[in-house]
């Protein structure tokens, strides 16, 4: 199954977000990241950060995240998507 996730994250500036990307798309099914800074401050950036894959686990997702010191502020939208 196609699932999209768009996420609202909070993260400090380090590690850079080509990090960040590369560290998602490490995870099993993940076939597209793409991050959106929204706003910063002096020590954290807001990011809206949409994940596509196949079959993909919020749980494995938001484990990566905490490893990165990213924080989930929420999850503003999901979609899935019947395979062709």
């Amino acid at each position: 199954m196609k699932v999209q996730f768009f996420l609202d994250i909070l993260k400090p500036h380090h590690p850079g977000l080509d990090l960040l990307a590369r560290t998602i798309m490490d995870i099993n099914g993940v076939n597209k990241v793409s991050i959106k800074v929204d706003e910063l401050d002096q020590k954290t950036a807001s990011l809206h950060i949409n994940i596509e894959g196949i079959n993909l686990s919020l749980d494995e997702i938001t484990e990566v995240l905490a490893t990165m010191n990213c924080a989930l502020h929420s999850v503003d939208e999901v979609v899935f998507e019947a395979e062709d």
